[in-house]
């Protein structure tokens, strides 16, 4: 296990709660050797790194991580909550997609290419970033490749968080799936070997 002060901290406190910004940023970080825990005045993250563990085990550790927060007693509100996957491909990711970008009616074909959409869905919203040419850090070594990055989130004042976290992750979890597999040809995720 270990603790580490992020560099955020290093900027002044006055500076880093006014800075909308800065606000949301966490200060400090905690990881395992299967997790990593932030935590900032205004937000608590968890991430299961470096390796994907799965959304059964990984959802029961939000649940118990959140269980333990709310006994605190110290959160009175919760005005976001995020579901957020970021999937690494070796290949060009436009290839094997349902999403095309055009130019003259015809497919756009660059070096790089970057799109950032925010799709609403339910009472959810999707923001949507893809890129191909792209550099990654897994686990410590720079990798060249494409990135679909999914974050899944509800934005309200919600005072009644926990009493819905439960059934608000699930929902928030399979709007993510859905996106992420209605975004890739069939034939291509087929070679994933997904599990449902």
């Amino acid at each position: 296990k270990s603790i580490e002060k992020l560099p955020i901290l290093q900027i002044p406190e006055p500076v880093r709660l006014n800075d909308p910004a800065l606000i949301y940023k966490p200060n400090y970080k905690l990881s395992n050797e299967k997790f990593i825990f932030q935590i900032g005045p205004k937000v608590i993250s968890l991430a299961s790194a470096p390796n994907y563990i799965g959304w059964r085990i990984f959802s029961e550790k939000i649940k118990e991580t959140f269980s333990k927060i709310q006994k605190l007693d110290i959160i009175y509100r919760v005005s976001r909550l995020g579901i957020r996957y970021i999937n690494f491909f070796k290949s060009d990711i436009f290839e094997n997609m349902n999403l095309q970008v055009n130019m003259n009616n015809e497919p756009l074909k660059s070096r790089q290419t970057i799109v950032r959409i925010e799709l609403p869905s339910s009472k959810f919203v999707n923001t949507l970033q893809i890129a191909n040419n792209s550099q990654i850090d897994i686990s410590g070594i720079l990798e060249n490749g494409s990135v679909i990055d999914i974050d899944t989130f509800l934005s309200e004042n919600n005072e009644n968080f926990f009493d819905e976290m439960d059934d608000l992750l699930e929902e928030g979890h399979q709007e993510e799936k859905k996106l992420f597999f209605n975004l890739l040809k069939r034939e291509f995720w087929n070679t994933l070997n997904p599990e449902y």
